[in-house]
């Protein structure tokens, strides 16, 4: 999977070795040499062993902080067989109420793992959105501004404005992705035309969404008619929500796996998204070339924003359907970081990077609850998840890819089957 962002340093790719890999024609002859290099050395592999890591020091701070397991140690040397027994009751209670919040609970059934879902809906929205910056070499962290006005924008329409039932949604979500998408947009005109650095724009751009959004839902027309004083906003009318399935869970879901196809195939079927690969590899090779840099730099925003009012859309259409309020993006413009790093910005990556995110932070409360570990320690996990992810010489243990392409592989096997 690839993964272009700047803050997360390229694991080094050599050339192809020729004298440990061969000559072309030596690839021909053996086009799987070195093939486990690839696998071990590459994003995924680099990505599962990240999560691991992560998940195993997370158990240890929480063995390690439970008063139980604390009580074996001022006699672990006599009696070492107690402090592991603790341990490892501790562990077996978490990793149990974690499935049981996120994926299957004896007397809930699967409902627990449409919780994950319903988590995972806005973090593969904004994951997208924010990996299509990095892929430009655009370090978007606006996803907190960028999600409060879309889904500012997406509250009013869908409260105020009278229309069919399937026309109000549609236009709703139209209305978030154009609001959001306009709000990044700003910010990547400022740095083609300024050249200010993305970074401390987003940031910016954040707090003055944030409080900007905050002031707006006190005043009419946005304000709710029974929350005066209050930063809320008009509750969604029923012809601007997403329809459930079977009563229990939104359509959001099938919105966000649309905009992973439309990802795709922007980045790697139109020329938009040649332009935007392009330009995040060598901005100054692709100027050369006749792309127009600082026009690339202000689309990419406007799509990465786009995505990301695909998030605000879900999360005022389906999860705060009563209306929203100025904590409505719920972290998730920075949970979103960690989605898109970790997934490589490749759209199936984000996918199953999102519901891992989702499914740890809908077993978070159960786990608390049940294993008594505090759900606090899920941010801890995600951070040590995007330190591995971001800093690949903390995995320098693992073999350096040769450089070889899968397709290549495949050629050469051709060739080499042919001759």
């Amino acid at each position: 999977m690839a993964n272009d962002a700047k803050l997360t340093p390229d694991v080094d790719q050599p050339p192809v070795d020729k004298v440990r890999t061969g000559s072309t024609n030596a690839l021909a002859d053996e086009p799987w040499r070195g093939v486990w290099r690839d696998i071990l050395g590459g994003s995924f592999a680099r990505s599962l062993i990240a999560i691991v890591i992560a998940l195993f020091i997370g158990l240890l701070i929480a063995v390690f902080t439970d008063p139980d397991v604390q009580s074996t140690l001022g006699y672990v040397f006599a009696a070492p067989q107690h402090f592991f027994q603790a341990a490892g009751a501790l562990i077996g209670d978490a990793v149990q109420a974690l499935i049981n919040g996120a994926i299957y609970n004896p007397k809930r059934g699967f409902l627990p793992l449409l919780t994950t879902l319903q988590w995972a809906t806005p973090l593969i929205a904004a994951g997208l959105g924010l990996g299509i910056a990095f892929r430009a070499g655009l370090f978007n962290i606006g996803g907190q501004g960028q999600l409060l006005v879309g889904a500012f924008f997406a509250a009013y329409v869908g409260s105020n404005w009278a229309l069919p039932p399937v026309l109000h949604l549609v236009v709703t979500i139209i209305i978030a992705i154009l609001a959001a998408s306009m709000w990044a947009a700003i910010v990547g005109w400022l740095k083609a035309q300024t050249g200010a650095h993305e970074v401390i724009l987003t940031i910016m751009f954040n707090w003055i969404a944030y409080w900007g959004v905050t002031y707006l839902l006190k005043q009419q027309p946005f304000q709710a008619e029974n929350a005066p004083g209050y930063a809320k906003s008009k509750a969604i009318l029923e012809s601007a929500r997403f329809p459930e399935i079977a009563g229990v869970f939104g359509t959001g879901i099938v919105v966000v796996i649309l905009a992973a196809v439309a990802y795709w195939w922007i980045m790697d079927r139109s020329t938009i998204g040649f332009q935007i690969r392009a330009v995040g590899i060598n901005p100054n090779a692709a100027r050369t070339a006749g792309i127009n840099v600082k026009l690339v730099t202000v689309l990419t925003m406007a799509l990465s924003g786009g995505f990301i009012g695909i998030a605000a859309a879900t999360q005022t259409l389906e999860v705060h359907p009563t209306g929203i309020e100025p904590s409505v993006d719920a972290g998730i413009g920075f949970d979103a970081i960690t989605v898109a790093l970790l997934g490589g910005n490749n759209p199936i990556g984000i996918i199953f990077a999102a519901l891992l995110f989702g499914a740890l932070k809908a077993g978070a409360v159960s786990m608390e609850v049940s294993a008594g570990v505090p759900k606090d320690i899920i941010p801890v996990i995600q951070g040590l998840i995007v330190l591995f992810v971001a800093a690949p010489k903390f995995l320098g243990f693992l073999p350096k890819p040769t450089g070889i392409q899968l397709a290549d592989r495949l050629s050469a096997r051709k060739q080499g089957s042919e001759a």
